[in-house]
């Protein structure tokens, strides 16, 4: 398969790549690069990873003026697709306030997009040979029955109609993606790894919306969450209270409640809790900091009741994975 993309109206790609289609686990190279592309008036900063069947790509754009950007994939595909938003007024928070994400069965195919001037984008482009998707997830699984008779058809199909939010589980994915430290075939193994929860965090989603059991919740809210979220993720180890969040969203604190738990499927504080865990298991295994010093860094004052609570989420004590 062979994916390239270039500014609508000028020759010169600003890449393109080729990627075997057939997944061979004896292949163990894997292909990193991040690098920051500038064509007036527009700059990306790219990380792209590639192994035999799978290229991933994780960009963020800004432009001066609109721009369309044409991109063409060749050869059959799984194109899973994912972009966010950082609105005007969202700015100042430096976040990215919106996002949609859907996958889709391309069997070859030329897109345009238009980005508007003022208005950062955030993409993340995962695409897999058919070969390699169905290594990943079986053909035979209820998760995407309808899919995979489209694609046995070679017919062109997104997953579902409508695009959908992506969730705290799916941009943590995409994170530890772009940020990955390790190398040569850990690498890869733990790529295919995150690629493969990645894409059931979206089947399970996507499959709900096309059973009608998602409540929607109107796009204005929606922005809104996103917001509040993003808050709880740059100050988690001492979060606003809920009051404060209400507040900062402009609704009823039942209501943002009620609508973070519809939403992103947990609550307000199980939210916080699962990000101060998550960012001490990272302290204690990447960071090599004593449960003392992991303690009082994820805001706990005493490191038994961080002890306490490590092992309720984890099921195992601190010392159990330091040591």
């Amino acid at each position: 398969m062979v994916i390239r993309s270039k500014i609508k109206g000028l020759n010169e790609w600003l890449f393109i790549e080729s990627i075997p289609d057939r997944y061979l686990p004896q292949n163990t190279t894997v292909t990193e690069k991040r690098l920051t592309i500038k064509r007036n008036p527009l700059e990306m900063k790219n990380f792209q990873l590639s192994a035999a069947g799978m290229f991933l790509l994780y960009t963020e754009m800004k432009c001066d003026a609109p721009v369309q950007i044409h991109t063409e994939v060749s050869g059959e595909t799984v194109l899973s697709q994912f972009i966010f938003y950082k609105l005007p007024s969202f700015k100042k928070l430096n976040i990215f306030g919106r996002s949609r994400h859907n996958i889709r069965y391309i069997p070859s195919a030329v897109h345009e997009y238009e980005m508007k001037k003022d208005v950062e984008y955030g993409y993340f482009l995962m695409v897999l040979s058919k070969d390699y998707y169905f290594h990943l997830i079986n053909r035979h699984s209820s998760l995407h029955e309808d899919f995979v008779t489209s694609i046995d058809k070679k017919e062109y199909t997104s997953f579902t109609p409508m695009d959908m939010q992506a969730t705290p589980e799916m941009i943590r994915i995409i994170s530890d993606l772009k940020e990955g430290q390790k190398k040569g075939e850990v690498r890869r193994l733990h790529a295919e790894a995150k690629v493969m929860e990645l894409l059931i965090y979206q089947l399970e989603q996507l499959s709900t919306a096309n059973d009608g059991s998602i409540k929607t919740i109107e796009p204005y809210n929606v922005a809104k969450l996103e917001v509040i979220r993003t808050l709880l993720d740059k100050d988690f180890i001492n979060p606003p209270s809920q009051k404060e969040l209400a507040q900062e969203a402009g609704i009823n604190e039942s209501k943002l409640r009620k609508d973070f738990k519809e939403y992103y499927g947990i609550t307000i504080h199980n939210y916080t809790i699962r990000l101060r865990m998550e960012y001490a298991k990272k302290l204690l295994l990447q960071e090599r900091k004593t449960i003392f010093e992991t303690a009082e860094l994820t805001g706990f004052s005493h490191q038994n009741n961080f002890s306490i609570a490590f092992k309720k989420y984890f099921g195992i004590s601190p010392s159990d994975i330091k040591y």
